[in-house]
């Protein structure tokens, strides 16, 4: 497999388009369902850098699809190739960026505070979070394999897209209301995290004609390195529920620094696993569709 220039930035925009629609969502939910456990100035709090995430999955869809059509030609004139531009945008990449932004700007009244445009706001995080399955593979396989990806990359929303708000938590609140929220996030996060899988696994199974081909094909190879990735982010999951938040509940302080770092293993891993997803998803198709 040749990766040129354009493939690289072409992976890395998908990351980070990745990384602030889900972040951004996943922010959006958990304002949401911890809403009774927050004061104002921690609601605040959390959606500053809610902003920043916002404004970059704007800027990253834009350059989604310029990016897009460079790669295709492996010049930076084919950013400015009506043709090419066009024919990205007609391909799907195009509504999907329409209609993410426009879930996106839905967010805004809520991060600005009004609390009425809270249920707009949960709506327009869905809309964003699923307009990543529009496109691609998933897209090209079917009604069904859409919908599942849908319901994965939702559930990635509202447990990966939470890491960031409990970061900010367990820096402000002391350990007893931090528990509070944690243990609220940590019990939707549960479910969540099975529906991940399950979803997960159903869109493999439907791309990958046989089990063989987990390591015989290139997709295959970076799909099992994404499934490694999670193993690892569930083991600091399970760790943060089973033994952290307990103890934190319990008015431990040294867990809460432990949580701390936990935590930021935690959005490490997770960007590892959003860049591997770029990647599969960017550079190497399901062998039943090449």
């Amino acid at each position: 497999m040749n990766v040129g220039i354009w493939d690289g930035a072409a992976v890395l925009v998908k990351a980070a388009l990745y990384a602030a629609t889900l972040g951004a969502a996943g922010g959006v939910f958990f304002l949401a369902y911890s809403h009774s456990l927050l004061e104002p100035s921690d609601r605040l709090a959390i959606a500053r850098p809610l902003w920043i995430l916002v404004a970059v999955a704007l800027a990253a869809s834009a350059a989604r699809v310029l990016i897009t059509a460079a790669s295709m030609t492996e010049d930076a004139a084919g950013m400015l190739d009506a043709r090419l531009l066009a024919m990205v945008w007609h391909g799907g990449e195009g509504g999907a960026a329409a209609i993410r932004s426009g879930g996106l700007l839905l967010t805004i009244p809520a991060l600005a505070g009004h609390g009425r445009a809270r249920w707009l706001a949960i709506v327009g995080a869905a809309v964003a979070a699923t307009s990543l399955a529009w496109v691609g593979h998933a897209r090209a396989a079917g009604h069904v394999t859409s919908l599942l990806v849908g319901v994965h990359v939702l559930a990635v929303a509202f447990w990966l897209g939470g890491l960031g708000p409990l970061a900010i938590q367990a820096r402000r609140r002391e350990p007893l209301e931090l528990g509070a929220v944690a243990a609220r996030f940590g019990r939707i996060a549960v479910g969540l995290v099975g529906l991940l899988l399950a979803a997960g696994t159903a869109v493999l199974c439907i791309l990958l004609a046989s089990v063989s081909e987990l390591w015989t094909s290139t997709y295959g190879r970076l799909a099992c390195l994404k499934i490694a990735l999670v193993a690892c982010l569930l083991a600091l999951a399970a760790w943060n529920k089973l033994r952290l938040v307990p103890r934190i509940a319990a008015g431990d302080r040294l867990a809460v620094r432990s949580l701390r770092r936990s935590i930021s293993a935690e959005m490490f891993v997770a960007g590892l696993v959003l860049l591997v997803t770029a990647a599969l998803t960017t550079l190497a198709g399901p062998p039943s569709m090449q």
